[in-house]
């Protein structure tokens, strides 16, 4: 016979309370099937765990010992047992959170406290400065839970809610003459070099560079090339050039480098991503959260929000 949780159940009580009238009423169980399950556990051992008599029951010195022990063991699976129903909803674990390029500096923050007071058991693993072809490449290869990425995303296998809808603005070196103005035309640096993202990334935001410069008339010149948004800023303030990028890019501040409203409507919708086959309980928890405290739009997962409906 394999000694079970319910031998240990019934044996701690008996010890607990040295009555098994006592211990069968705790645990919700005939008084005969407690006697049994502590016969049994003793047959098991082969040892005597109680002395018993007509008027009491007391502990040997062999069930002092195991009583001690077993209670440790009822306390582990006790535990273990809650671990297991917090993860199941979300409440602890850990969650694989991936972070494209400005939302590192804007976003993230934000989703860090909510996720720290609504989750605080929960284990954030973040990769940032990820740009959305490679978080759409890691989410469904689980190899990340959810992603703060760039919309419109190129798998259908993803769902997705748009959590902000970002204008682009101008990132120009300090001393730049345009930068004396509080909003740039962008046709203004149509002569001016453009760091941007790299042509193989893939880079939703550089489509709506391209874009924003091809409605002002020119193909932007495009000597400097990077693949984060801390290195492009980088070199703005280096004044190897200037730059176009979301607006929460402005929380990125170094010495050197300038941002300036543009005048273009061209924007950039920022946007959390999991996989459509698996949501995750803890996901599903932090977007609530985050719905919870304005920062997301819906928990729906099988929902793909409008733009026009992401929080400002």
């Amino acid at each position: 016979m394999a000694i079970e949780t319910r031998h240990l159940r019934c044996f701690l009580a008996v010890a607990e309370t040295l009555h098994f009238g006592t211990a069968a009423e705790r645990l919700h169980l005939a008084q005969p099937a407690v006697s049994k399950a502590v016969r049994q556990l003793e047959r098991e051992l082969g040892v005597e765990l109680l002395r018993r008599t007509t008027r009491s029951v007391s502990l040997t010195a062999a069930g002092q010992v195991y009583a001690e022990r077993a209670e440790t063991m009822r306390d582990l699976l006790e535990q273990a047992g809650r671990a297991a129903r917090d993860t199941a909803d979300g409440r602890s674990g850990t969650l694989r959170l991936g972070v494209t390029g400005s939302a590192t500096y804007g976003y993230l923050p934000q989703l860090a406290r909510v996720a720290a007071g609504a989750m605080p058991d929960v284990r954030l693993r973040v990769r940032t400065e990820m740009l959305t072809p490679h978080q759409e490449r890691a989410l469904l290869e689980d190899r990340l839970d959810l992603g703060v990425l760039r919309a419109p995303l190129g798998s259908a296998e993803l769902d997705h809610v748009v959590v902000r809808r970002e204008p682009l603005v101008a990132v120009l070196p300090a001393g730049h003459p345009v930068a004396e103005s509080d909003t740039v035309a962008v046709a203004d640096l149509s002569g001016e070099s453009f760091v941007t993202y790299g042509d193989e990334t893939g880079s939703v935001v550089l489509r709506a560079v391209l874009a924003a410069c091809a409605d002002a008339g020119f193909v932007p010149r495009r000597p400097h090339q990077v693949g984060e948004t801390s290195t492009g800023v980088a070199l703005v303030a280096a004044g190897l050039g200037v730059a176009l990028l979301p607006e929460s890019a402005r929380s990125l501040t170094l010495p050197g480098a300038v941002f300036r409203r543009l005048d273009t409507d061209r924007t950039v919708d920022l946007a959390l991503a999991w996989p459509a086959a698996r949501v995750r309980p803890v996901v599903a928890r932090l977007l609530a959260a985050l719905r919870d405290e304005g920062l997301a739009p819906t928990l729906d997962p099988t929902s793909h929000t409008d733009p026009s409906e992401a929080v400002p």
